[in-house]
């Protein structure tokens, strides 16, 4: 095992129990891990990678400095020394004051540690506030003035004697500027967004949930690709907020795969469709949801990271429904399809997006949307009541089917405001996900 290993198991076992003090529902640990990793992001040595693991472990824990340089070295034992504070029976005052003082004397690869360590904290607070929309500094012993102060004097001691050009020093500048000073991109906000600042802001939370998901994957890989499945009727938004969801992922770094409606795609319609339509109405539909169960498996054996899927297992349950409804299903056959299908969807599918509107709405956006004035053949009043009627009497079988789902009214929303709910409801859960997946890394307790 090499250094920078030992360093991080011993660092997991004694901030074990532990939780982050502005985001109580993230362990501890997380900090430590995200300092080293960042430090050895940018190549440093091994003992300052190891340091950055057990920055925190003489300040936070039974440890000692003495328990540090008898594990891992006097080097390291330095390095960890210069990251920590003097004696907490000390006002917070004295002790931000000495650190700031002390600071600016140590040599480079102990202000590296420290530099790491103030880059993740400021990077976690800057999250935490675009998140909320508020700047709340109620989780700190002092407020805003007070830690503005601190970490200004900890950045100018940082780079006394120094280049501050160093792409570690420039990092914690720029998202210093960004916390106290409220630095942001001028272009998108005066500019692009000028004229609809509230829209603004949404985007603003919703892509800092984003990055807090693109630094939880640097820690831990899900088991499993996250499976999104979207269902509901035809001038809903779902086609808007599927393409929507898979741009916002795709340009945040996440391996996303995008899966058609298997029904209307070219593989079905060159290789099934003639042979499924000399089938009777039930068994053609069994096979279609076999299909579907096999092209989701297929799916789920890549190395995606998130996939959305245009209507899956849930949407052929509703199918499913509406035969057995009209009397061309026997009750038993249906139970039997139900309980199996459900138990799957269980299994594969994460989280399940339902969208619908009032059969008028969704004729308007149709009409509007397109050049065409003939008659629907399948988008009428009727088939779309049909459907509505069929979401609403199967929102118990969902709930059963997938641990989270958003069920959408979208009459009297526009089709970029239900992408945005639809990505606030889901970051959350993926979220979840991968902070059980890093607990469950590292058996933490």
């Amino acid at each position: 095992m090499d250094i920078k290993e030992k360093a991080k198991l011993f660092a997991i076992e004694a901030h074990m129990g532990q939780i982050r003090k502005s985001e109580p529902d993230k362990p501890m640990i997380i900090h430590p891990i995200s300092v080293g990793q960042l430090l050895e992001s940018f190549g440093y040595d091994d003992n300052v990678v190891a340091a950055g693991y057990l920055h925190d472990v003489v300040e936070d824990t039974k440890f000692t400095i003495e328990d540090i340089e008898k594990y891992f070295g006097k080097d390291i034992a330095n390095l960890v020394m210069g990251a920590s504070e003097p004696d907490k029976s000390l006002s917070w005052e004295e002790r931000k004051k000495h650190t700031i003082e002390e600071t600016k004397k140590l040599p480079l690869r102990n202000k590296l540690v420290i530099c790491a360590d103030k880059i993740n904290n400021l990077e976690d607070l800057f999250l935490k506030f675009e998140k909320s929309g508020q700047r709340d500094f109620s989780a700190f012993k002092r407020g805003e003035e007070s830690q503005k102060w601190y970490y200004t004097s900890i950045y100018e001691s940082l780079i006394v004697d120094e280049d501050r050009d160093l792409p570690i020093f420039k990092k914690l500048k720029d998202i210093l500027d960004k916390v106290f000073y409220q630095k942001e991109n001028l272009f998108l906000k005066n500019t692009i967004f000028a004229d609809n600042q509230d829209y603004y802001k949404k985007l603003k939370q919703l892509h800092a949930q984003k990055i807090e998901l693109q630094r939880l994957k640097a820690l831990v890989t899900l088991s499993k690709p996250f499976v999104i499945e979207f269902t509901g009727t035809p001038r809903t938004g779902k086609t808007t907020t599927i393409n929507n969801l898979y741009d916002f992922f795709k340009k945040g770094g996440f391996d996303v795969s995008l899966i058609e409606e298997f029904t209307t795609s070219k593989y079905y319609k060159e290789n099934l469709k003639n042979r499924f339509n000399e089938m009777g109405l039930v068994d053609r539909n069994i096979a279609i949801i076999e299909e579907v169960y096999k092209q989701l498996q297929l799916a789920l054996s890549s190395s995606k990271e998130i996939i959305l899927i245009d209507r899956s297992l849930n949407d052929r349950q509703i199918w499913n429904y509406r035969i057995f409804s009209q009397g061309d299903m026997r009750e038993d056959a249906y139970l039997n399809t139900k309980e199996k299908y459900t138990k799957l969807s269980k299994q594969l599918i994460d989280f399940l997006v339902v969208t619908y509107a009032d059969s008028l709405t969704s004729l308007k956006r149709d009409y509007n949307s397109s050049l065409a004035l003939e008659k629907r053949s399948f988008l009428n009043e009727t088939n779309i009541n049909e459907y509505n009627e069929s979401l609403q009497a199967l929102q118990n079988l969902f709930t059963e089917s997938v641990d989270s789902i958003a069920f959408l009214d979208t009459s009297n929303m526009d089709m970029n405001n239900v992408s945005i709910e639809v990505a606030s409801q889901i970051l959350p859960v993926i979220r979840k996900r991968y902070l059980k997946a890093f607990q469950q890394k590292y058996n933490l307790k």
